[in-house]
This record gives structure tokens, sequence and C-alpha cells, in this order.
């Protein structure tokens, strides 16, 4: 796609030049020889660069650039002038020019200033679109990400714990995107997956013919990852053989591969994760309480969901948007039943599992608006693996229709038709109960 720059010049013959030249660079431009007529598309229109005069009839470009830095502190802008002053320069920077170009210049020069701010803004977007969105902002969350800022410019060794489906690999890619080492390599390990024979080869590599079936020399996954980070995890899973190899690169910064006659330095910063409680784990036995110290040095908690309830409608209406986009559905909310129904559970397989049950919602509706009948939330993990479907079927929607109007039936019952009650006692709304009540053609008579 094109780079969008507006140019303001009332200097109509310059102006057609600096368009010309860069139109020849394949970038759409906009030219505006009256500096209101240039702010007023700036204001409406999508741009990537504004070049601007300073010294303009009725409007500077110093005005021009102070109204951009109010509705869009990113957006790049070059000035221009034939006047050379200090003060002028010095209020330029102060209001966050790009850059400041003295007349008469050579276009050589515009082009040059034109590539480096746009190579660099788009450099920055792809930094900035490839840091992992945390959604929520409960207290537990909020904290975290301060935690994150506070160390993501360093090199220190993080433990992020907290049970499956919590995000522990997502708050670590964000970790690995907000820091120094963003431009190099991600390398995520499952340490449970590597069998103990194979760890050193796996981590450190291999030359060819150290043992039977090496053909070649392989790079191992600290390699992989150099100037990077490691993601270890599951690291609560490695054998205590393997755990000491691990201790060893951490203690000294260097490994040596299978077969190799010198050690390698290692240039990687290590993150590890666990659902296991490692400090239990080291008085079993299980687990090295000196690698504990060294891979424990900051520690991030992450919450089952269970205890940031807040945030489930947050969550769920990003998965909504996201796999009514990947799905190419045309899905805009859900009822508010929906919602109540994600609020209520336990999630016992955390953000994992609300993501994949908003996805199957997704794929299964057709229609604009997501309701309760659209989820399949069973009780508990042992319910739904003993659930018996009968050869009839199991419509999953009456299913759950029927529960309900039983429950609210039971409450109503309860509180002698009382529906502030009745809605304390279920945990909803009184707004959510009328809902319910009208959905479900619920009476007082009725009960």
């Amino acid at each position: 796609m094109k780079s969008k720059i507006v140019v303001i010049d009332d200097e109509i013959k310059l102006l057609k030049v600096i368009k010309r030249a860069l139109e020849i660079d394949g970038y759409e431009v906009y030219d505006f020889s009256n500096p209101f007529e240039g702010l007023d598309f700036i204001k409406t229109r999508e741009s990537d660069l504004v070049i601007s005069d300073i010294r303009m009839s009725g409007m500077t470009g110093l005005d021009i650039l102070s109204n951009i830095r109010d509705l869009y502190p990113e957006k790049p802008v070059i000035l221009m002038t034939a006047y050379s002053s200090v003060d002028t320069a010095i209020t330029a920077v102060k209001l966050g020019a790009s850059d400041y170009l003295l007349k008469p210049f050579e276009l050589s020069d515009l082009k040059e200033s034109v590539s480096k701010i746009l190579d660099k803004k788009s450099e920055n977007e792809a930094k900035s679109s490839n840091i992992p969105t945390i959604i929520g902002n409960s207290a537990e969350i909020l904290k975290i990400q301060e935690i994150i800022d506070n160390i993501s410019d360093t090199d220190s060794t993080i433990l992020i714990t907290g049970e499956s489906g919590t995000g522990k690999e997502l708050i670590a890619k964000c970790i690995h995107q907000k820091s120094p080492r963003a431009s190099h390599a991600f390398v995520p390990v499952n340490c449970s997956a590597i069998p103990e024979s194979l760890f050193e080869s796996e981590m450190f590599g291999h030359k060819k013919g150290s043992f039977t079936g090496a053909i070649m020399d392989k790079k191992g996954l600290f390699k992989e990852a150099e100037g990077g980070t490691l993601f270890l995890d599951e690291i609560g899973d490695l054998p205590l053989a393997t755990q000491a190899k691990l201790l060893r690169v951490l203690q000294d910064g260097t490994y040596r591969p299978v077969g190799a006659s010198g050690q390698n330095k290692s240039n990687v910063r290590i993150l590890c994760a666990t659902n296991k409680n490692l400090a239990e784990e080291v008085k079993k036995g299980n687990f090295r309480e000196d690698l504990l110290y060294r891979i424990n040095v900051v520690e991030i908690e992450l919450p089952p969901l269970r205890k940031r309830n807040g945030d489930i409608k947050l969550l769920a209406e990003y998965f909504i948007s996201y796999y009514s986009k990947k799905h190419n559905r045309k899905i805009k909310s859900a009822t508010p039943d929906f919602f109540e129904l994600l609020s209520n559970y336990k999630w016992p397989g955390n953000i994992r599992q609300l993501e994949n049950s908003i996805e199957r919602a997704v794929i299964m509706r057709k229609s604009e608006i997501l309701d309760s009948s659209d989820l399949r939330l069973p009780t508990s993990i042992e319910e739904s693996s003993s659930l018996t479907i009968p050869d009839t079927g199991l419509p999953l929607a009456e299913t759950i229709d029927k529960v309900e109007i039983s429950i609210i039936n039971q409450a109503l019952k309860s509180t002698g038709g009382n529906y502030s009650k009745a809605a304390s006692l279920l945990g909803i709304t009184r707004q959510n109960l009328n809902y319910k009540l009208h959905k479900y053609n619920i009476r007082k008579e009725d009960q």
C-alpha cells in the first residue's frame, strides 16, 4: 500500500515540484496551497506524513504542527522554511517536528528525510502490532502489566506461574516484544515434550558423528534463540538430571554442543513458566532448589479466570470480534444472558477454554447476535466426560433453556414472587432477570 503524504505550501511552483518528485518515488501525494484546506484534509482523511512550509498567509506551519499534535500525537511532520531562525527551530523541535529543512534544499535531501521517517514509522508500527494484547482491567491484570513494563528492558530471568490456560506464553511474548531483544527470535520450548536422552542435543545442539544418527551438525534451541528470548514452558516437568544441565548454563552463560570440543557463549534471555508449585516440588525432591533460585528472579503469578470475573466480558468481546473476522461471520455482539452465563461459569480451563467456547459459538451462529443457547459449558470436567447423549439427540439450546427456566422458577417460588430478591438470589441484576422473564414468558401466577 502506498504511503499517503500531505504537502502544504503557498508557493505553488515548489508545491508542484515536490508533489511530482514524491509521486515518482511511489507515494500518494495530496497538495494544498491553502493551509486551512490542508489542515481540514488532515483532520478528516488518513495520511502517513505531513510536509509543510512554515511561513504562509493566514496560518503558519507551526500552527499546523500544533493542531496535528493535539489530534495525532504520533503523526510525523516535516517543516520547511526559507527563513532560518533559532527560535523557530527550537519551537518546531518542542512541538515534535520530525525534521526541519531550510530552503532552498535538494530534492534528494527531502526524499531521504521522507524515506527515513516513513521507514521508522513502519518499524514502530510493526513492533507495536507484534506486542500481544493483554485483555483486562482487573487489579490483578493491571499489576501484571506494571511488572511487565518494569522488567521488560532488563535481562533478568522471569518465572511465570499459573494454572493451565491462564496465558503464560502470552505474557512471555509480551515481555519479549517490549524488550530490546524484540528484533531477534522468541523461541518457545515445551520442556515436558523433550525426551531426557535428547535434552542436550535439542537444547545445545550437536556435531556430526557425535552419536548414532547424528548425520549432520544440529543447531540447538539456545543457538536458535541467540540474541533473543528462550521461553521454557512447563519447566517443572524437567527430570532432575536435565535440570542440572540447564542450571550450568544459567550459572556461567556457556554451553557445549554434544560432540563439540569448545564452549559456546550464550546470549539469550530465559523466561520460564509452570503450572506447578515449584516450592512444593523442591520439598518433594522433584525440583532443584538452586535452579528455582536461578529462574525465580522475578515471579509473575497469573490468576485463574474465576478470580478475575470482571475481565470475562472484555475477553469475550475481544474473542467475538477476532473470530467473527477470522471465520467470516457478521456477529456484532451478544445478549445479556450470554454474558451472564459466561460470568457465572467457573472456567476450569481458564482463558483457553473461554476462547474455544467463543470460537465455537461464533462458528455455529448464523445471526448477528449470540445468546446463551450458543454456549456449550459443562458443569464440570467430570460431568462433560460422563454425559451420555441418547440416540434421539440432546438439543443443547432446549436443555439450557429448561435448566434456566427451572432455576428461575425455584428462585421466584422461594422469594414469594419478589423479583428483586429473586434476582439477588440468582446473582444477577433485576434488569437481567426481567429480560429472562420476558424471554421465557414466565409470570408470577405460574409459580
